[in-house]
């Protein structure tokens, strides 16, 4: 994992970042939070410097591992961030440790994910052919034109990139209690993955206080302009008790 390591953290930002992604995605979230917020960006296996290791390509599987590689950290105020992907691992990692009796965090933000009891807006693509996958991924958005050019580079990641989608696109929802756990949800007005509907339906899984922000732009809205995004996040982190 990536981290800003501080000594006696107020608190720590936990974040989970979208399919075939790593922590590396939020090393400029430093220049947005006090100097006394921690911030941990998660490596999964088959990325960056683990990119050797199988990954996961199944949700429960990889919330097993996941929940006890990172309990014994979870030993300050904590908050968790996912997008895409890794909006559907905070959430069932939370359900996971309430479930067996982990740390629960302050508060969960999410982005670019439909709430988990809404049906997908698009078919699974993880066992398609290499064309019909990437595809969907130039169409999502967020990934360079030219790593499509770059042969060696698709072969090199595609068995990730699957992985992943596998994780996403064979998810099962079961239904259970809310959270006692506030919930923001962030979002694109024009994201190809949820819409407005989707995004608002989080209010179902926090007995807590429930917030939703949309943003101009598709599934990776804060591509482009990463401040509106992070001010509001940094918001929330100070507004934490």
């Amino acid at each position: 994992m990536y981290k800003r390591q501080i000594e006696n953290p107020r608190l720590r930002l936990v974040c989970f970042p979208y399919a075939g992604s790593g922590p590396v995605v939020f090393r400029k979230w430093v220049n947005y939070l006090p100097d006394d917020i921690e911030v941990w960006g998660i490596r999964l296996p088959g990325r960056e410097l683990r990119l050797r290791e199988p990954a996961f390509t199944d949700l429960p599987t990889l919330i097993e591992n996941l929940a006890d590689e990172l309990r014994p950290f979870m030993n300050v105020p904590f908050v968790i961030f996912g997008h895409s992907m890794g909006a559907l691992i905070s959430f069932e990692l939370i359900r996971h440790w309430r479930e067996n009796g982990g740390p629960m965090p302050k508060h969960l933000m999410v982005s670019g994910h439909r709430a988990p009891h809404r049906p997908p807006l698009n078919p699974p693509v993880h066992w398609a052919d290499e064309q019909t996958f990437l595809n969907r991924i130039k169409n999502l958005g967020g990934t360079p034109e030219k790593f499509f050019s770059q042969g060696d580079l698709v072969k090199l990641m595609l068995p990730t990139l699957r992985a992943d989608f596998s994780v996403w696109e064979s998810y099962a929802y079961s239904e259970q209690s809310p959270l006692d756990v506030p919930i923001t949800v962030f979002g694109g007005r024009s994201d190809s993955e949820a819409t407005e509907r989707d995004f608002a339906a989080w209010e179902k899984h926090t007995n807590g206080a429930f917030d939703l922000h949309l943003f101009d732009g598709d599934h990776f809205y804060f591509q482009d302009d990463l401040a509106p995004l992070a001010n509001l996040v940094q918001e929330i982190i100070l507004d934490t008790e």
